[in-house]
């Protein structure tokens, strides 16, 4: 089996991640409504641990709803882990803006390392979906953070409805792009 046939295949058996994109987006549903309900800090908490909940779950319906087992060719399994893996290396700066309590810039800092982290991704699974998606959340957060809401309202409150925005947007785009992602 050749690369571009191990991509194509994998893209076909994962329905190009389909089950991935919808459970983070979920989650980054589910933390965009606790910035708006909770406190900063709980919000900045859950969006910082988020993936802990979408892990298994993306794991879960990737395996229930594969159309066919993966594809095996030495050194792609490798290729994957490291792609994973590679976004657990910005994890020492989200911790570090929450441990100074710079909460309203975590959703910030986890869409920024979910952009790049997904890019090669549109490789893996043989489809440009995720680099459409990268660019959508890249320009929905830039837009939600930049957002001049309620200027009535304290620097603090604004950001964060703003980072309630941006962690919003991000989980629509992801869930629409699953949807996407299904039907590909």
């Amino acid at each position: 089996m050749t690369i571009p046939e191990y991509t194509q295949a994998l893209g076909e058996a994962t329905r190009h991640g389909w089950g991935f994109l919808f459970a983070y987006g979920a989650t980054w549903l589910v933390c965009g409504v606790l910035w708006h309900r909770a406190s900063q800090r709980t919000a900045a908490y859950a969006t910082l641990f988020q993936g802990m909940v979408a892990l298994p779950v993306a794991l879960a319906l990737t395996a229930l709803t594969s159309q066919a087992d993966r594809p095996e060719l030495e050194g792609m399994d490798m290729l994957s882990v490291l792609l994973s893996a590679g976004q657990l290396l910005a994890l020492p700066l989200v911790i570090f803006l929450v441990a100074t309590r710079r909460y309203t810039d975590v959703p910030l800092a986890m869409a920024i390392v979910l952009v790049v982290h997904f890019a090669p991704y549109s490789w893996l699974y043989a489809t440009p979906l995720y680099l459409i998606m990268g660019a959508a959340v890249a320009v929905g957060v830039t837009a939600a953070m930049g957002l001049n809401v309620r200027p009535d309202l304290p620097e603090e409150h604004r950001a964060t409805i703003r980072s309630g925005w941006a962690s919003l947007i991000t989980g629509f785009v992801l869930v629409v792009s699953a949807g996407a992602a299904w039907f590909l």
